[in-house]
């Protein structure tokens, strides 16, 4: 018998396991398996078929046909409102406003998100035939910055040093001073935009789940007695990787000259911050539609995954610090909110909801005892679950209240397991979702759902855990 099968499992475990099947009983007309959905869609991967898109692979992102399906499919109708309280980089207010005719709204925490709408808001107005021109003036001007001492400094994160050769580091500093004396601020955001997105291709790194993967080559490495043995393959010099992005631009929007490529004013609205803080900048019952997917409850640190994009930017380690506790809870070194920003009362309000969860408080008591005992492989585990439920109750309470009568409120999410326990987080937050007035209508479910981590599957086996699409309704 394999160690698996001999494991036996805690009094808490079977308790938090009897109330998950009582939900899942409850559920099971509303779990629906859409054949419609697969992962490429509720991902960022069908967006590499996408003008604009598909210049920043942003991972966390979900696609433009998922947006455009989910308002046809719901009937969104055509003007209001949608908001994206977790925009990343922005996806469904952009579709929302230029196939819907909405005012998309966007609340992003994270500088690289935001960067990226920016620059998006910027090339909406501009002519496909004029980013060509930039482009091809680019690559012919390589003499000029060349030539120019650099005044502009990558301004490394402890993370990030060794993160390129000194050739490149250099060239990236001259071409950065270059883009400053530019005179044309569309040109001068278009190529600063450019540069931040092909970081990664000239970089010793890559990005890998919850982490940067470090090529054996970095010089972080030359003075170390530990052998690396990731290899990334070829790693272009800035040049070509620059010349290779411009290219890949153009062919672009020579290709698509005719349709989404072209300017047609979509600009949405950014607010930049927190949106457990921001929220409160949009009047109440005015949101036609929420589309979202925030961060799942599995322990990425996404300001590390970012974190070239986000020393690019100029983002210094004091910031990345409080961008860290500020994220909605989903990592192991978040600490609990204080909240401080909101009435007593509705903290209160909270509290009684959260506490009377009986299936979350089971989930989390197993937890809770798993860390007593030693048994998971980072105690943190424990209150970042707890943490996770409770920043997305004050979360949806905020949301709910903005949101008009008969509205939706649609968010795409991934069930979790630690410890051999497969976390509900659909059903868990519908829950929540029902205390606030926002009913359940259906869970869509992915035809293929997704593997558990690899410690997991060498410790409790291989389970698939459910991608979804949740569907909930104002009354």
């Amino acid at each position: 018998m394999s160690s698996i099968g001999l494991q036996e499992k805690s009094p808490q475990h079977i308790l938090a396991e009897e109330s998950i099947r009582v939900l899942e009983e409850k559920y099971k007309e509303i779990l629906e398996i859409n054949p419609a959905l697969d992962r490429s869609l509720v991902s960022f991967q069908a967006n590499k078929s996408e003008p604009i898109f598909r210049w920043f692979h942003y991972r966390e992102g979900f696609s433009k046909q998922l947006i455009e399906y989910i308002i046809d499919t719901l009937n969104i109708p055509q003007g209001g409102q949608l908001l994206d309280p977790f925009a990343g980089t922005g996806v469904a207010p952009f579709v929302a406003s230029n196939i819907n005719n909405m005012r998309g709204i966007a609340i992003e925490l994270m500088p690289v998100g935001v960067f990226f709408m920016q620059c998006r808001n910027a090339f909406s107005s501009l002519p496909s035939k004029e980013v060509i021109k930039f482009a091809k003036e680019t690559i012919s001007n390589r003499d000029i910055w060349k030539n120019i001492k650099p005044s502009w400094k990558f301004n490394h994160l402890k993370i990030t040093e060794g993160a390129f050769s000194e050739s490149c580091e250099y060239e990236l500093c001259q071409f950065k001073t270059w883009i400053s004396s530019l005179q044309d601020e569309n040109y001068k955001v278009f190529l600063n935009f450019v540069a931040f997105t092909i970081l990664e291709k000239f970089s010793f790194t890559r990005k890998d789940g919850q982490y940067l993967r470090w090529d054996h080559r970095s010089p972080r490495f030359e003075k170390s007695d530990k052998k690396k043995k990731f290899d990334k393959g070829e790693i272009l010099n800035f040049y070509s990787a620059l010349k290779e992005k411009l290219i890949f631009i153009i062919d672009d929007l020579e290709k698509n000259s005719n349709d989404d490529a072209q300017p047609k004013n979509n600009k949405i609205d950014i607010i930049e911050g927190t949106v457990l803080k921001e929220i409160n900048n949009i009047d109440n019952e005015s949101i036609d539609v929420i589309i979202t997917s925030p961060p799942y409850c599995n322990r990425y640190d996404y300001t590390r995954t970012y974190a070239l994009e986000l020393a690019y930017l100029g983002v210094t380690e004091e910031k990345i610090r409080s961008l860290r506790q500020t994220l909605l809870t989903c990592t192991v070194e978040n600490k609990p909110k204080e909240f401080e920003w909101i009435e007593r009362k509705t903290i209160e309000n909270i509290d009684i909801i959260f506490s009377k969860q009986k299936c979350l408080q089971d989930v989390i008591n197993f937890l809770k005892s798993e860390a007593e005992l030693g048994k998971l492989n980072n105690k943190g585990i424990q209150t970042m679950v707890k943490g996770y439920f409770y920043d997305s109750a004050v979360h949806l309470s905020q949301a709910a209240s903005k949101m008009k009568s008969g509205s939706y409120y649609i968010m795409i999410n991934d069930n979790v397991k630690y410890n051999g326990l497969d976390i509900p987080v659909d059903l868990l937050l519908s829950e929540i979702a029902f205390e606030f007035g926002l009913k359940t209508e259906k869970i869509w479910v992915l035809p293929k759902g997704k593997g558990n981590s690899s410690q997991q599957m060498k410790k409790h086996g291989r389970s698939e855990l459910r991608k979804c699409i949740y569907i909930w309704k104002k009354a």
